[in-house]
């Protein structure tokens, strides 16, 4: 199977688990108490008023006919319309996600900054006094709940020092990276400690390798061997468990938005759910539940493209 083939059995099978989620979505605004008319026009509102708001909502539907409304929204990018403001929920998710985007993105490359060093310190030093001293770290990272990070990064950094903002997203793309800088920050060091553990482990399998072995014996040594041999074939596991790791990183991001007032899908969502907005909760569940379901795709992606046994196997 060539990588254009296996790409496009992972677009295939990425769909029935849309539609799936599509589904598990539209059923939150079906449990949760209330009539979602009545929420939409107002507690004052006249049964007619409810009514036209039911069909507009095409809530006066058989269940299958709510459902491919809804499916029909989300294609054509309408989420439903919002409770607290009655303008569609979709404007307002599109304009967050931005900057949640960066977050994500941001937060990431530090992990992996973080990460690669560390876990190559550690593999080639193994039961050394440099790699207790990596996974001591590790496990003291680990045990940091995010929220508290934020907040010392904020007091012990951002506050005294002046070199980082302590709210906002800036503007510009300078702006942007220097605001986004310490909350991405608290993201990687929430990450890291899981990445460098698993990194650490298979390097050192890398290194006990057959192949490692004949390569030095040809002669191949120092950075190339360790570019060539070591890291790419210890990077697969690594990115699949990053991939996994994407539910902390949408849920840290929450907390990391909240903390450092950036106006992302995080704090959004915080936000609806104070208000109780049942549509605008449904389309940042759907936004973040499709996020994690592509994410998984892309890392896939990377994988095969790092390690073409997958593509063989599969």
């Amino acid at each position: 199977m060539g990588r254009f083939a296996f790409v496009l059995k992972r677009l295939l099978a990425v769909i029935p688990l849309l539609v799936g989620i599509i589904f598990v979505v539209f059923l939150l605004l079906k449990i949760t108490p209330g009539n979602p008319a009545r929420e939409a026009v107002g507690l004052r509102a006249s049964a007619q008023a409810v009514a036209n708001a039911a069909h507009v909502m095409g809530l006066d539907r058989s269940l299958p006919g709510q459902f491919w409304h809804y499916v029909d929204g989300v294609i054509h990018g309408n989420l439903g319309y919002s409770f607290k403001t009655n303008g569609p929920v979709a404007p307002e998710i599109t304009a967050q996600a931005p900057i949640t985007v960066w977050l994500i993105v941001v937060g990431v490359l530090l992990s992996l900054i973080i990460t690669i060093p560390l876990a190559a310190l550690a593999a080639l030093h193994p039961d050394g006094v440099v790699d207790h001293i990596v996974r001591a770290l590790s496990v003291t990272f680990l045990a940091m709940p995010v929220f508290w990070v934020g907040l010392m990064l904020l007091t012990v950094v951002a506050i005294p020092t002046g070199a980082f903002p302590v709210a906002g997203f800036g503007s510009g793309f300078i702006g942007h990276l220097h605001s986004i800088t310490l909350p991405a920050l608290t993201l990687a060091i929430g990450v890291a400690p899981v990445l460098v553990r698993s990194l650490r482990a298979t390097m050192i399998e890398v290194l006990n390798s057959e192949y490692v072995s004949a390569a030095r014996s040809l002669g191949v040594g120092g950075p190339r061997l360790f570019r060539r041999f070591v890291l790419r074939n210890a990077l697969p596991p690594m990115v699949t468990l990053l991939a996994v790791q994407t539910g902390y990183l949408l849920f840290g991001a929450v907390i990391v938005e909240t903390t450092f007032n950036l106006p992302g899908l995080g704090q959004g969502l915080v936000s609806a759910v104070d208000n109780a907005d049942f549509p605008l909760v449904q389309g940042y569940t759907l936004v973040f539940a499709v996020a994690i379901v592509l994410i998984y795709l892309i890392a896939d992606i990377v994988v095969a493209a790092l390690d073409p046994r997958v593509v063989v196997e599969s």
